[in-house]
């Protein structure tokens, strides 16, 4: 797992939220990177911190006893009589003398001047009043209803409304909506679709897509808005794409302008404008290709990706493959088996040369920053975003 990944999931990982399958990927990655392992020392120390301040903010208990003495008081003289009753250390209970019913109106007219009482005011002030400037500016994304009416959370909305950060957006067969994301792009939601709004940050503009259709259009720098799903993490590069999940999880990505990467359980795949890439649950993304790939092609990645495809499916990409597929054996050079990996290396040779500085056996041994500089020779654009960092 790399780093950029570990940063985004790491809260979740020390919330206990992550599937036990990639929390073990987090622990071992954290074992080998010292700069992810300060970052997660740092939060531990401060939910552990956070630990420490009182969950219930209690105040004196003399409190409302003196209150009532106070809202009982009649003149300078009197006391309620419920109140001239003063329990006596021996247990017996008699009314005031005039002298201590004196001194008890006094206490009475100083109750909110005692320290204790001050000191627990302020600190309810400062936790309430930060409860409702946190409620008053929660985050949310503005919502309109394009067809019918969708529902967030369990209210309907007729025209416009808010996705405030933790809540779903579900419509119908029939309607359909657009969520505005941020200030950095739009989402158009489609019928029969379920998605949450998990992250409203400058840095991490984040959808959950649960089951149905979305299309996306993004005009910010790359890294900044993240869809999650059941089989990937789709990461916008700077882009306008569609997404679509189906009930079992499994999932299509069809990119039309710029970048969009797909990460999960290790695997990466980088789509470009024009290429589309399946994905399913428990696997993650599958290889990328053409949107006018052949129909042959895309069933051979789908057995070599998905159902433990071989030879003969290789060969049936390599006999489809065009110059406009060479992003898809670029991602075969490592996904198949090492023995199989000379074979790719020479179709791709026959689409596009290597560049100058890139080797078979620097390929061959997946030398990330040769196979880098191969792919920016057929457009894919591949280094510039991985240096890419959020603002």
């Amino acid at each position: 797992m790399k780093c950029e990944r570990v940063r985004i999931i790491l809260d979740d990982f020390v919330d206990g939220l992550l599937p036990e399958a990639e929390a073990r990927e987090i622990e071992t990655h954290l074992a080998e990177c010292e700069n992810c392992r300060d970052e997660f020392q740092s939060l531990q120390a401060l939910l552990e911190k956070a630990s420490h301040l009182p969950k219930v903010i209690e105040p004196p208990r003399d409190l409302w006893p003196d209150i009532e003495a106070k809202l009982g008081a009649q003149n300078n003289s009197k006391i309620v009589s419920k109140d001239l009753l003063l329990k006596r250390g021996d247990g017996a209970s008699k009314p005031f003398t005039p002298s201590e019913a004196i001194i008890d109106k006094s206490r009475a007219k100083s109750w909110y001047t005692s320290p204790r009482f001050i000191v627990a005011s302020m600190i309810v002030l400062l936790f309430g009043g930060y409860w409702l400037y946190l409620q008053s500016t929660k985050p949310s994304w503005e919502v309109a209803s394009l067809a019918g009416s969708c529902k967030v959370g369990s209210d309907y909305i007729e025209k416009t409304g808010r996705l405030a950060v933790g809540e779903w957006l579900e419509t119908d067969e029939i309607s359909r909506a657009q969520i505005n994301v941020g200030m950095i792009g739009r989402v158009e939601v489609e019928p029969n679709t379920r998605i949450r709004l998990l992250q409203a940050r400058v840095t991490d503009h984040r959808l959950d897509l649960a089951r149905g259709k979305m299309h996306a259009t993004i005009w910010a720098p790359p890294r900044l808005f993240f869809v999650e799903t059941a089989a990937a993490l789709a990461i916008d590069l700077g882009c306008e794409y569609t997404l679509q999940v189906e009930d079992d999880g499994s999932g299509l990505l069809h990119v039309t302008a710029g970048y969009v990467a797909l990460e999960s359980h290790g695997r990466e795949s980088v789509v470009p404008a024009g290429g589309l890439c399946a994905m399913r649950p428990g696997i993650g993304p599958g290889t990328p290709y053409s949107e006018d790939a052949t129909l042959a092609l895309r069933e051979a990645l789908t057995k070599l990706d998905f159902e433990n495809g071989g030879t003969e499916e290789l060969d049936i990409v390599f006999r489809d493959s065009r110059f406009a597929d060479t992003f898809t054996l670029w991602h075969l050079l490592v996904r198949v088996e090492p023995a199989l990996r000379p074979q790719v290396y020479d179709r791709m040779t026959e689409l596009i040369p290597p560049p100058e500085g890139v080797t078979r056996d620097g390929v061959l041994r997946g030398d990330q920053k040769m196979l880098d500089k191969w792919a920016e020779t057929f457009g894919l654009g591949y280094s510039w975003w991985k240096r890419w960092l959020p603002l």
